[in-house]
């Protein structure tokens, strides 16, 4: 299972940081889509591949990311429901695509979480 995490979070540091490149430069968007797209994509993204290369990860590390990760799909969701809606333009499938592999490794997050409570 952690090689298969290793390959996503690799995946999702390439996808996350390629959509705040082009987010930069986009014209359009409210202040809140960018914070999503330059801040809190890249972040989480940079932050799970730190936590699934360690061999022994901290607690606060993984709480970090798990939170991080939560926050991202949270983020990616309702900003699809205002593109769906109307709030704001754009193509309402876009952000779902940024939240795939968060959704796949908040599992992981949450196990390692459990782990340390043990």
């Amino acid at each position: 299972m952690t090689i298969a995490v290793r390959i996503l979070a690799s995946v999702q540091v390439l996808i996350a940081f390629f959509g705040a490149l082009v987010g930069s430069f986009a014209d359009g968007g409210e202040w809140w889509e960018r914070l999503v797209l330059v801040g809190v994509q890249p972040w989480a993204a940079l932050l799970l591949l730190i936590l699934v290369l360690n061999k022994r990860p901290g607690r606060l590390l993984t709480a970090i990311v798990t939170a991080l990760l939560a926050l991202n799909i949270v983020a990616d969701l309702l900003l699809a429901l205002a593109i769906g809606t109307g709030a704001t333009r754009g193509d309402w499938w876009l952000p779902l695509i940024f939240s795939v592999i968060p959704m796949t490794a908040l599992p992981y997050c949450v196990l390692q979480l459990r782990r340390h409570d043990v």
